[in-house]
């Protein structure tokens, strides 16, 4: 008897052993970054070792795009669906308007937590909250703490884009005891604790959705001290441009203390950390952060490959190609049935969605099986874009509200020669590579970023418009830059690929954009952001 109550508790036991091998997920989203704002890119200008060095140990995804904006962006990264089926292309929801990620969607936390795990959002939410159940803690996250618009500033945490509101809350609560730390202080902290509270007996899924490095209220760039990023910076001579600089370097800093934390709770090697941007940097109006998409084309809010191919990687112990690059088509869709199935979910079972598993692509250099991938539809400014033809080539029709300046090209070279050499040593000697320390060496980080060094011939700011009354065609394969219209060429190609995007017309629905409720006034709540619906 007693032999098989002891055989009992060892079967027990080990299936709550089983339990724990379910990976933690940490997933870090920057906002607005650029794709030369990561210096394992080639530039010298923004020296990001722990970035790097996490990106060097891991698995570098060349070739991952994102939606051109940030709702639509982190709507579809959380459903798995193309924006496009629930409306939520177009224009991002704006502080006081009365729309919000349909209820009706399930969410990649909500579905984490079905298979038993612990989730928490820190940053940034923007996908709605004019009453309770769109906020993020009724949307799959058992805790949030940051803003539910769309920016604020990095000290006093207001969002101001009409009417001047503090937001940064605590769950439901509005946490005035936060105001005043820099944003990217407060998120990495929050981070830190919850990695350190966590009770592992449940996986963990925490999202980081950084502010950094968006701009703040009318163009807002700041940094924890200013003199002293002026001369770390001194190089740079554009002022806004050093700021920026300031703020990734924060950012840069907050990945390797995550990773420290990870490493110093022992999960590290049993947690899959995924980074990307929602979208690429923006360099005119309202928003412009100073960041470079450089040498790819156009910037945030278009279809261009410097707005939606965005720098993103995967880093897990696991993998089976560490310190490797991939240049197969992902998107973002594909993130939730991603780590769905890394989390041991039956990605069957997620229902109508775009994304694609790429689990076996990630941890094993499988083929892709996806061949095309749809970028944006926007019928109120009428541009559209699809790649297709197995990631080579990609079509668009239109320009962006007709504003043809922001198809050009942004951020200079910041690889010139003012700027320092890149620092090797400080990639090795970072947080990051210490807390993972996997062997690691000089010449496979000089391997690695000659490979990741994006170079174009003809790249200039005359780049010619795609007009709303033709098409324009690209091998992004072999001209990433999108220099030359390869339209009369190969319209065989027009064609098909026409085609192929014309039946995602045909299953839009109208974006819904409302205006801002007056009843939302942070005025009428101790001018704080609010659930101004909730009764």
């Amino acid at each position: 008897m007693r032999v098989k109550l002891a055989l009992i508790i060892c079967l027990i036991n080990y299936g709550d052993a089983s339990l724990k091998i379910n990976p933690n997920i940490v997933l870090i989203l920057a906002d607005d970054m650029g794709w030369n704002d990561v210096s394992y890119h080639g530039s010298n200008q923004i020296p990001t070792p722990n970035i790097d060095a996490l990106a060097y140990n891991g698995l570098i995804l060349e070739r991952f795009y994102v939606a051109p904006l940030c709702t639509p962006s982190r709507a579809a990264l959380l459903t798995g669906q193309y924006p496009i089926r629930y409306g939520f292309q177009g224009l991002p929801i704006r502080s006081g308007e009365d729309r919000h990620l349909p209820l009706e969607l399930e969410t990649l936390p909500l579905k984490l937590k079905q298979l038993g795990y612990g989730t928490a959002l820190i940053g940034k939410w923007h996908l709605g909250f004019s009453h309770r159940n769109a906020t993020p803690t009724y949307r799959g996250f058992d805790y949030h703490v940051g803003y539910w618009t769309g920016l604020i500033n990095y000290f006093d945490h207001v969002n101001s884009e009409e009417y001047a509101g503090f937001d940064m809350h605590e769950d439901l609560y509005t946490a005035w005891h936060l105001q005043h730390e820099y944003a990217t202080h407060l998120f990495t902290r929050k981070a830190q604790e919850v990695i350190r509270k966590h009770d592992y007996e449940r996986p963990l899924f925490l999202m980081m959705s950084h502010l950094a490095a968006h701009a703040g209220n009318q163009k807002l760039l700041e940094v924890p001290d200013i003199d002293d990023n002026n001369r770390r910076f001194h190089y740079i001579e554009d002022g806004a441009r050093r700021l920026y600089a300031g703020i990734v370097t924060e950012l840069d800093t907050s990945v390797g203390v995550v990773i420290q934390a990870l490493r110093d709770k022992g999960v590290l090697n049993n947690t899959i950390i995924v980074f990307l941007s929602d979208n690429g940097a923006q360099n005119i109006g309202e928003y412009d952060n100073s960041g470079s998409n450089w040498p790819l084309r156009g910037m945030k809010a278009t279809v261009f490959e410097g707005a939606v191919r965005s720098p993103a990687f995967f880093y897990y112990s696991k993998l089976q190609k560490k310190s490797s690059v991939n240049s197969q088509l992902m998107h973002i869709t594909d993130l939730m049935p991603t780590l769905y199935a890394a989390a041991g979910g039956n990605v069957e079972t997620l229902g109508t969605i775009d994304g694609i598993n790429q689990w076996d692509t990630i941890t094993r250099g499988a083929r892709s099986t996806r061949s095309s991938a749809l970028l944006d539809i926007d019928e109120v400014a009428e541009y559209s874009s699809l790649i297709g033809y197995n990631g080579h080539y990609k079509l668009i029709n239109g320009s962006v509200l007709g504003d043809f300046a922001t198809d050009g090209y942004f951020g200079g070279d910041a690889g010139r020669s003012a700027n320092p050499p890149y620092d090797v040593d400080s990639i090795l000697s970072s947080l990051t590579n210490r807390a993972i320390d996997g062997g690691l060496t000089r010449e496979k980080v000089v391997e690695l970023r000659g490979k990741l060094t994006t170079k174009c011939a003809g790249v200039d700011s005359r780049a010619v418009p795609c007009d709303p009354d033709r098409f324009c065609l690209f091998d992004v394969m072999n001209d990433p830059c999108e220099t030359a219209n390869l339209a009369k060429k190969y319209p065989h190609m027009v064609h098909k690929l026409s085609e192929e995007l014309s039946k995602y017309w045909r299953i839009l629905q109208p974006q819904s954009q409302h205006l801002r409720d007056k009843n939302a006034d942070p005025s009428r709540f101790n001018n704080s952001w609010s659930m101004w619906m909730e009764k």
